[in-house]
């Protein structure tokens, strides 16, 4: 792990005072961690540009701000944190073939499946990238990937997660569907410093990157926030789409049945579900 220097093959040089106490992990090579950042999905990519312009290998990388001032949604949507949100980017390999249009869904099962875990509460993916508990929004995804002539890709993965907020904290402020760790009651202990940065890293250590293990039809339905039969509402540029989920296919695009048939959407917000 660096957040400056390389670290000594003894260990951080910090001892204890490192961050995240000198943690190592499998496959994140490096965390970088700032007090502040605009956006670290922009500090990534200034990396990935580096990169892709000398031919540079970059291994896994974490990005984490303590602040993001000008964080984005999908769609170049503002994204405004909560105060003690998490905000962190990955810098992972952008796969040729299938796996390219699999990443952002993969990556989120990944996270649901991982902060249940983690944190004792039920988190859903609402497609294509929302991570829910209770239909409030807990954090979301926001995944943007560059390659070079030579078919040599790499992906920035975003994560928002909200950390802090109580229920009536949320709703002062006027996000009553926004929800927190704290707000779904999970325990003090695991909302302090950085355990709610050291937890994300270690599910994102487990598997970011990787093809989902499971099918990807079914290892969504076991995360998703619809039910087969929910009638959604998908927003897609000035296009709108009204219909029953059906699930996902194995490339991650949503199933529709419409009036008029079947749909495939490969991109859209569901606004109403």
């Amino acid at each position: 792990m660096s957040g400056g220097a390389p670290l000594p093959p003894a260990g951080s040089p910090l001892g204890a005072l490192a961050p995240l106490g000198g943690r190592r992990f499998a496959r994140i090579h490096n965390v970088i961690l700032l007090a502040t950042a605009p956006s670290t999905n922009d500090f990534a990519k200034i990396i990935v540009e580096h990169a892709l312009a000398e031919s540079e290998e970059i291994r896994l990388t974490v990005i984490a701000a303590g602040e993001q001032t000008a964080g984005r949604g999908r769609a170049g949507r503002a994204w405004v944190p909560l105060p003690g949100a998490l905000a962190l980017s990955a810098i992972v390999p952008w796969p040729e073939g299938p796996g390219r249009v699999r990443l952002p869904i993969e990556t989120g099962i990944l996270l649901a499946r991982g902060l249940s875990a983690a944190f004792g509460i039920d988190v859903r993916l609402k497609w294509p990238n929302d991570l829910l508990v209770d239909r409030r929004k807990l954090g979301g995804l926001l995944i943007e990937a560059r390659s070079n002539d030579d078919g040599e890709g790499w992906a920035v993965i975003g994560v928002g997660l909200n950390v802090r907020g109580t229920r009536a904290d949320l709703d002062a402020r006027g996000l009553s569907g926004a929800t927190s760790l704290e707000a779904c009651g999970v325990a003090p202990a695991l909302l302090e410093g950085e355990t709610p940065l050291d937890e994300v890293l270690v599910i994102l250590d487990e598997g970011v990157g990787e093809p989902c293990a499971d099918p990807l039809p079914e290892a969504f339905a076991a995360v998703s926030a619809h039910a087969p039969g929910d009638l959604l509402t998908v927003a897609d540029g000035d296009r709108s789409h009204k219909g029953a989920f059906v699930g996902v296919t194995p490339e991650g695009f949503l199933r529709l049945a419409t009036e008029g048939g079947d749909e495939t959407l490969v991109s859209g917000d569901v606004v109403r579900f």
